[in-house]
């Protein structure tokens, strides 16, 4: 039973422990949502981090374009100078030689308005731009156009309008020098991304000016065109894209490109209305942000699993010190219940109603009943043994229909099974509810000390009641045996007063009325002798006494009585060796009042004798004491 109790008092801490560890997993969970919230901080962080090192790189490019445009058009102002002179061929070719070795440039091109050239080698062509040339040229401003020319690699060409003339006689409208694209791109581009970067110059419509792309990506002719066709972005994005580079504006955004994801930049050169764009991979962009957020989700997790397990371990703790001080509770109540219940009249027993077993029975069982705790949870049946043999509680069962919260409370008689002595019992049962199975509690009270104590005050009362009949019927008698004497009392002075003037008379009347006073006054002691016998304080006053007086003064004391039935008394003592002998008078004289008294009652009123004590009276006899 104690393991039951245990175990059924762990499942309830469990319970309450539960709600602990429910505590602690919104905890988790709260911290997991602050992890969380602080991760997606992070991850926008890194995004504004790393697209505004991307706008910073871009920008970059952006300047040192501005600054190639800037400088070679500038070269060809200068050059411009040099062919306003009217220089003559040879001198024009070998300055433009000498100038190409020192730049670096691709070639140098004298220019007609509908797109024809020469060379300062002479030798002519059609440079195929992207735009009508004489269109560009009507203003009279630089123009930077990109061409491609059969058998090479597309270019960059740098137009000057300032000056026209004949070179060759061939007449030309402006000046031109042409860079190869991937020579543009490389002093455009620093590589701050080990070649993973393309960067492109375009027009607003997405019209691709020039390139600067990965080894394994392909050319491209027009950028919006590929964002519609193989990125993520809705049209309205790619709308709001558009609009961006129609005005001019610098922005960011992602975009998936072929399941790879991109950051891209963009911004305005300021040269023409071209538009300098960046794309680069967000893995390369992010690769040292890649590994702080690595490295702090590692932390976050490490710190959230920390705290986790340190909130684990707290509850665990706090939960097992709670199981200790209540297990150590429960066995120091255990303990405490045992020593109490083996110092009281109570026996406990708790009851399976289901599997009819004893859960747990109260050790002073043995001590009360003479059963041993084992054999009634061995056997509940063994419980019926304690009925008496004819008692119908052996067959009886009294717990049967008994519901939860019920209780009923009755009175038997056990036998204790070592002794076989009788002893009476008041049984309480209570029914109970423990984990969801009904179970009966049994409170057997000992009230045997109770019962005798009840029969010996019973016993006590009749004998009171008893007494007091006795001392009625004592009184009752005393009434009638006072007026014996009272009467004598009163007839002799009544005849004594009749003869005051015969003294004799009257000395023998005061006699017999002193007599008949005595006699009283031992009656009235007799009373209350009653009450010394009853506490145990009668006392005997042994004196000398001559038997002769005594039979004289009882023989006065009746002797009105016997006149007035009509009865003689006689008496003598017959065979009386001493008359003086040691004994209480006033009791003699009570035995001899009282068997004279009930010879009077009882003898008819005739003239008859009898001997005292005789139960009839023949006619003719007389009444004679011995």
């Amino acid at each position: 039973m104690e393991d039951t109790k245990h175990k059924i008092k762990i499942k309830r801490h469990s319970r309450r422990n539960w709600h602990a560890a429910v505590a602690c997993l919104l905890s988790i969970a709260l911290l997991v949502c602050l992890s969380a919230q602080y991760l997606s901080f992070v991850s926008k962080t890194i995004y504004a981090e790393s697209t505004q090192h991307l706008g910073e790189v871009l920008h970059k490019s952006n300047n040192m374009l501005s600054m190639i445009v800037k400088k070679n058009t500038s070269y060809l102002h200068v050059w411009n100078g040099f062919l306003s002179s009217d220089p003559d061929d040879a001198s024009t070719q070998a300055y433009l030689e000498s100038a190409q070795q020192q730049l670096g440039f691709a070639e140098f091109y004298f220019l007609s308005y509908d797109g024809n050239y020469m060379t300062p080698s002479g030798k002519t062509g059609y440079l195929g731009l992207q735009s009508n040339l004489d269109e560009q040229l009507s203003d009279q401003k630089d123009v930077v156009l990109n061409t491609a020319l059969p058998g090479q690699d597309p270019m960059l060409v740098f137009i000057c309008p300032e000056t026209k003339g004949i070179y060759r006689g061939f007449a030309y409208d402006a000046i031109a020098i042409g860079h190869y694209n991937n020579v543009v791109m490389k002093a455009v581009d620093d590589s701050a991304f080990g070649g993973a970067a393309s960067s492109f110059v375009i027009y607003p419509d997405g019209q691709v000016v020039i390139e600067n792309i990965s080894e394994d990506s392909e050319s491209i002719y027009n950028f919006i065109a590929i964002l519609q066709e193989y990125s993520d972005l809705t049209e309205a994005q790619i709308q709001e894209l558009t609009d961006d580079f129609a005005q001019g504006i610098t922005g960011n955004r992602e975009v998936t490109l072929d399941g790879t994801r991109f950051y891209m930049v963009y911004e305005s050169t300021g040269i023409q209305n071209w538009i300098l764009v960046g794309l680069v991979p967000r893995d390369t962009v992010n690769a040292a942000m890649n590994r702080l957020w690595q490295r702090t989700m590692q932390i976050v997790a490490l710190v959230v699993l920390s705290i986790a397990a340190m909130v684990l371990l707290m509850v665990m703790h706090r939960g097992r010190t709670k199981l200790r001080r209540q297990n150590t509770a429960i066995l120091y109540r255990d303990v405490l219940f045992e020593k109490l219940s083996q110092n009281v009249d109570d026996v406990f027993l708790l009851l399976d109603a289901q599997k009819h077993r004893a859960d747990y029975v109260s050790p002073n069982i043995k001590r009360l009943l003479g059963l041993t705790p084992e054999s009634v949870r061995k056997n509940i049946g063994t419980l019926a043994l304690l009925y008496p043999v004819d008692s119908p509680g052996r067959t009886k069962n009294y717990l049967e229909g008994l519901a939860c919260g019920d209780q009923r409370e009755w009175d038997t008689e056990f036998v204790h099974q070592e002794t076989g002595e009788h002893r009476w019992f008041h049984v309480v049962a209570m029914g109970s509810e423990v984990e969801g199975q009904t179970k009966h509690i049994l409170v057997l009270s000992d009230r045997t000390a109770d019962r005798q104590a009840n029969q010996a005050l019973s016993d006590a009362v009749a004998a009171a009641e008893n007494a007091n009949r006795a001392k009625s019927t004592f009184l009752s008698n005393m009434s009638h045996d006072i007026r014996t004497p009272m009467n004598a009392i009163i007839g002799f002075t009544t005849l004594a007063v009749s003869h005051l003037d015969d003294r004799d008379r009257v000395k023998d009347y005061l006699t017999k009325i002193l007599a008949s006073g005595n006699h009283l006054l031992s009656l009235i002691n007799d009373i209350l002798d009653m009450s010394r016998i009853e506490s145990g304080k009668i006392q005997l006053d042994e004196t000398e006494v001559n038997l002769s007086d005594v039979l004289h003064d009882i023989k006065t004391i009746v002797s009105g009585q016997f006149y007035a039935k009509q009865l003689e008394l006689y008496m003598d003592a017959i065979d009386i060796t001493d008359e003086d002998v040691y004994c209480d008078k006033t009791r003699l004289n009570q035995v001899l009042m009282n068997l004279l008294s009930n010879a009077i009652k009882f003898t008819p009123r005739r003239r008859h004798g009898v001997a005292a004590g005789a139960p009839a009276c023949r006619p003719g006899q007389r009444l004679r004491a011995v």
